[in-house]
């Protein structure tokens, strides 16, 4: 009995030293992306993406740490913009991670007098911030991550020009805040208690068209910020690439290029090699290659939409490219694949498929199960099962009822 107890120590010491001398070897050597599986190069880099949590591609294969947490979807905010401030609220509807189903939570829809309109959430998902048209201030919201109740949790922040889309640095240290009205994007450092204070001064974006600013996105290192430049019908829009400072959340110019009309909505995958830009007047989307080091777009093609594109988003498995078209009436999403070598994009058998009226929000969950879509004329908020090839299929019991003008949909996952 202790000679079997002394062999299961000494295999199990010797192969965790042999582990550790293998990551030794991999810190004091570059990665190598040979793809032959007999060198030692190969063993080493696929030990540090494994090991580092790091999502990448590999030899032609997609690596994803097989110990990496999962979130579950646990709840949907969908704004509603309502008439007037006495009109406008938030929902927050609990989702059924098995079947995508939702539910309302008791309490909900949560009043609020600003008219919302973009939201995001920490890492965690307790605290929401959102951006309000009615007052030009960001709301700091509490969210109970068993009730899913709404309260305030610090007061508005001002903002001194109307914002529209939020995004935050993967690390919750920094928020940005783009204007619907000028060319600002505006920069608050987050506290420890989800509290903002505005750094200033703002950035101003290099807008070909002197536009406004529309939906922002950064990358998942956290190194570059991408704003949709918008634009009046006619002339064209863009994208702005920023490096961001990871000490002080400073902006710093890299690159613009120009794409449609209009460029409302910007969208990365989740391994940061592509990006998209829906561009709401000429009718289609970009897709671009990123570079990693840099953050420079080149432009590889585009696609025709469904009418007024306001909303564009990738899956979480880098699969595909959605759109929401939110036209005149009844609305459609437009979806793709996406190649993985270059980020082409094709036409997913069906698409565009039916939505409901307007819409002008979509989300997904962390598996790329569902995707659900906010639709600003219908009033409700349409579900869909993701198909093995990106096609959508209406979950029962949808579309579900929301607030008055909803606008956008985001999913809190922990």
């Amino acid at each position: 009995m202790r000679q079997g107890r002394s062999f299961y120590f000494w295999r199990h010491f010797i192969l965790g030293f042999g582990i550790i001398i293998l990551f030794w070897g991999c810190f004091h050597s570059p990665l190598n992306s040979t793809c032959d599986p007999n060198s030692s190069s190969y063993n080493q880099t696929l030990v540090i993406l494994l090991g580092t949590g790091s999502n990448a591609d590999f030899c032609g294969n997609k690596i994803q740490n097989p110990f990496k947490k999962i979130k579950t979807p646990r709840f949907l905010l969908v704004t509603n913009v309502g008439l007037n401030t006495a009109t406008s609220s938030i929902n927050v509807f609990r989702i059924e991670p098995i079947t995508g189903e939702i539910t309302q939570v008791s309490g909900s829809p949560f009043q609020m007098t600003d008219r919302p309109r973009h939201t995001v959430s920490n890492e965690s998902g307790t605290t929401v911030y959102v951006a309000n048209i009615g007052n030009t201030s960001i709301s700091i919201l509490n969210l109970d991550p068993e009730t899913g109740a709404l309260s305030v949790k610090h007061p508005n922040v001002s903002v001194s020009t109307t914002p529209y889309s939020l995004a935050m640095d993967p690390g919750g240290k920094f928020l940005y805040a783009s204007s619907e009205t000028t060319q600002a994007i505006h920069r608050f450092a987050i506290d420890q208690s989800g509290n903002l204070s505005s750094l200033l001064p703002s950035t101003t974006t290099n807008n070909p068209n002197t536009g406004a600013v529309g939906r922002l996105s950064v990358d998942s290192m956290g190194r570059h910020l991408y704003a949709g430049l918008t634009s009046a019908s006619g002339y064209s829009g863009g994208i702005q690439t920023f490096a961001m400072n990871p000490n002080t959340g400073e902006l710093t110019p890299v690159s613009v290029i120009q794409t449609g009309q209009n460029n409302l909505s910007v969208a990365i995958t989740p391994d940061g090699q592509y990006v998209y830009g829906a561009n709401y007047f000429s009718n289609n989307v970009f897709s671009l290659v990123r570079d990693l080091n840099n953050g420079t777009l080149t432009i590889y093609s585009n696609h025709s939409t469904g009418i007024a594109p306001g909303f564009t988003m990738t899956d979480s498995l880098n699969r595909f490219v959605f759109v929401a078209n939110s036209g005149t009436g009844q609305g459609t999403i437009s979806a793709y694949s996406i190649q993985s070598s270059n980020g082409e994009l094709t036409s997913v058998i069906g698409s565009p498929f039916p939505s409901g009226l307007s819409p002008i929000g979509l989300s997904s969950d962390p598996l790329g199960k569902f995707l659900y879509s906010s639709n600003t004329e219908g009033g409700n908020v349409s579900g869909y099962t993701i198909g093995f090839d990106g096609s959508l299929a209406p979950i029962s019991g949808f579309p579900v009822t929301a607030g008055i003008n909803p606008f956008s949909i985001e999913m809190v996952s922990y």
